[in-house]
């Protein structure tokens, strides 16, 4: 059942439903007015029976409306004095005025002016008149100001006019009596009933299809924004900002209400058909039901899925206005509440009331009032440049900390916020000094371990060794024990090695290690590594490509470059693709020296180049194959003792070492 509440089909089944009502309202509007408006004579005005009816009203204060605007026609007023007219002009006029009336065929009346009586039935008395369902009697006595009324049973009264009238003539006795002939009652009210009938029907029909819409609509609101599953979900339509939406809705229901009351006009004046009239009416309530409930159900999406801020524009300049307000009242706490901002603030309103009102006296008075605001002004300056120097010092001494020299304090200074700063950049200068000399001092430590370490492993080392060769040069030993007795030797030599290296690499990190500088041929000493590893290249099967010119001379020492060139050439005998060549170049560039080793890698190269020249880091993570992890860093480590720069490049499954010297 929730699936079905909340499908798409049967939102856009409501979304229909919710249109076509909202058209039907309108063209049952629409056919009512027509039928309403057609009628020749419109006596219904939405009162609650024909009793009350407004026009039989109009109708029984005509005669005594005409009285009245007969002697106000009279009535002049001007600059000096007032014209009152005459009673046989007052009677004149009464007759022409009542003789002249346009309903006199539709009620009967009988008008007393003092002695004079005019009336349309030969009635020689009120009472003559006063009969019927409508009737009406007024009665102003001589000299007297009160106005004596009957309007029983009918008792809504339109006309005060008599009233009126007593204040202009207070003299004259006024009788008024009127009522309606029954032939116009019976006919106002058979034509009365049948557009109650229609205006009755029309809004039933109509507020029926509203009630509907309206119903539809709860519906839509409850379920949109939701999809089968509960979640809520917005469409390109909520991306539109809500007061745009807004706009469309008032826009779209001023419009078509506007272009109803158009066509209906046209529509009387029989410039606009019938038929047309409804097609145009339905089209109007169509387009407008659609935009404004796309807009509504946009905003409501919107409200439901909590982006409503985000959507309206509103919102957003409430918000930016709120943020900025809040940042300045920040800005402002934040100055108060510093020593120096209030001095600065307090300095800077000083100094402009001061130079105002020294402007105000040298326009006034004379000149020496501008020398005053003059010195006033360098006064500012000298004191500003005074404080300015303590920001000086902070940035000198953070300056100097960055730069290394972390023994490096601030002096003491006059601002309070900055002497404050001062402090902390002191501290942070002091925490980081003793920081780093607690790192070297732990490294340092490290070092002579791990050197102290190797060393003490050199002559056990060393005997195991030298027992595994007089044990294999005996000639007693079984075949098997032979075998054990090659095993040890060979891990005997690799843990002498590793021991080594690991002496060595410590030696160049401890700083330790004498270095010789010597002028060095980069072709010799290539070729040189080269020659000591002939066997190994021959049994490796990879052809190494050499381009090393001769006569490229570096500064370096020569056993420790070597030593850097035979691990390079190790490394590449260990982890290169077989079948692939080895390139050595050796070449000068921009001054420099550069030998490059580059070899195809067996291996997917998953590491960086700063990290595989780290202690203990191998390019076998499985560690599968010999080696220690240390040949590339004391290759790297030699270099660099040498005032040489080592440089890994990976590209691809290229393996690329290059040293850089300076051409000697």
């Amino acid at each position: 059942m929730k699936r079905v509440i909340y499908s798409s089909y049967t939102k856009l089944i409501a979304a229909l439903l919710f249109i076509t009502s909202i058209v039907l309202a309108a063209l049952t509007l629409t056919n009512g007015m027509t039928e309403f408006f057609e009628e020749k004579v419109r006596l219904y005005d939405f009162e609650s029976n024909f009793s009350r009816s407004r026009h039989m009203s109009f109708l029984l204060d005509e005669p005594e409306n005409t009285v009245f605007n007969a002697y106000m026609n009279l009535y002049r007023v001007g600059e000096d004095e007032i014209t009152q007219p005459t009673r046989e002009e007052m009677e004149s006029a009464i007759e022409d005025a009542l003789y002249n009336l346009h309903c006199t065929d539709n009620v009967n009346y009988y008008v007393r002016w003092n002695d004079r009586v005019f009336t349309n039935c030969g009635a020689s008395s009120p009472e003559e008149v006063m009969y019927g369902e409508f009737f009406s009697y007024v009665k102003k006595a001589a000299n007297a100001a009160a106005v004596e009324r009957n309007t029983e049973p009918y008792s809504r009264r339109m006309s005060y006019m008599i009233e009126e009238l007593s204040r202009y003539d207070l003299e004259s006795e006024i009788v008024v009596a009127t009522s309606i002939k029954e032939e116009t009652v019976e006919s106002c009210k058979t034509i009365w009933q049948r557009q109650a009938d229609i205006v009755q029907r029309t809004f039933i029909i109509a507020l029926t299809f509203v009630a509907f819409a309206i119903l539809l609509l709860i519906y839509l609101v409850c379920v949109c924004g939701k999809n089968r599953l509960g979640e809520y979900k917005n469409m390109w339509l909520d991306n539109i900002f809500a007061e745009i939406h807004l706009a469309f809705i008032g826009f779209s229901g001023f419009f078509a209400v506007m272009a109803y009351m158009v066509l209906l006009d046209e529509y009387f004046v029989g410039d606009f058909s019938h038929n047309m009239l409804f097609v145009a009416a339905g089209f109007l309530a169509a387009a407008a039901g659609a935009i404004i409930l796309s807009s509504f159900l946009s905003i409501i999406r919107n409200v439901k899925c909590k982006r409503i801020v985000k959507t309206s524009i509103i919102f957003i300049v409430l918000i930016w206005i709120y943020k900025g307000l809040r940042s300045f009242f920040r800005v402002i706490g934040y100055a108060l509440s510093r020593k120096t901002c209030i001095i600065l603030i307090s300095f800077l309103l000083v100094y402009t009331a001061a130079i105002g009102i020294l402007g105000i006296l040298a326009a006034a008075h004379s000149g020496l009032w501008i020398l005053v605001g003059v010195l006033t002004f360098l006064f500012a300056s000298f004191l500003l440049s005074y404080r300015a120097k303590d920001l000086d010092e902070v940035k000198k001494g953070v300056s100097e900390i960055r730069g290394g020299n972390l023994a490096y304090k601030i002096p003491e200074l006059h601002c309070e916020d900055m002497k404050l700063l001062a402090d902390n950049v002191n501290c942070i200068g002091k925490g980081l000094d003793e920081s780093v000399s607690a790192k070297l001092k732990a490294e340092r430590l490290k070092t002579e371990l791990v050197t102290n370490v190797s060393h003490d492993l050199k002559t056990p080392i060393t005997s195991i060794i030298s027992y595994a060769e007089l044990l294999s040069s005996s000639e007693d030993l079984t075949e098997e024990a032979r075998d054990y007795v090659s095993v040890i030797l060979k891990k005997g030599e690799r843990l002498k090695n590793l021991t080594q290296d690991l002496f060595d690499i410590s030696k160049v990190q401890s700083g330790n290690e004498d270095v010789v500088l010597e002028k060095l041929d980069v072709s010799l000493l290539i070729n040189q590594s080269l020659g000591e590893h002939d066997s190994e290249i021959q049994k490796s099967g990879l052809p190494f490509v050499v381009d090393a010119p001769k006569e490229l001379y570096i500064s370096a020492d020569g056993r420790k470059m070597s030593r850097a060139i035979i691990n390079l050439i190790n490394n590449i005998l260990k982890y290169t693709m077989k079948n692939t060549r080895v390139f050595i170049k050796a070449f000068e560039n921009d001054g420099e020296v550069v030998m490059e080793f580059k070899n195809i890698a067996s291996y997917p190269m998953n590491f960086s180049a700063d990290e595989i020249t780290q202690r203990f880091v191998r390019a076998d993570e499985s560690r599968t194959t010999e080696g220690s992890g240390l040949g590339l860093a004391i290759a790297k480590s030699y270099t660099e003792l040498c005032n040489g720069k080592f440089e890994i490049i990976l590209d691809g499954d290229m393996f690329k070492a290059v040293l850089r010297f300076k051409k000697f």
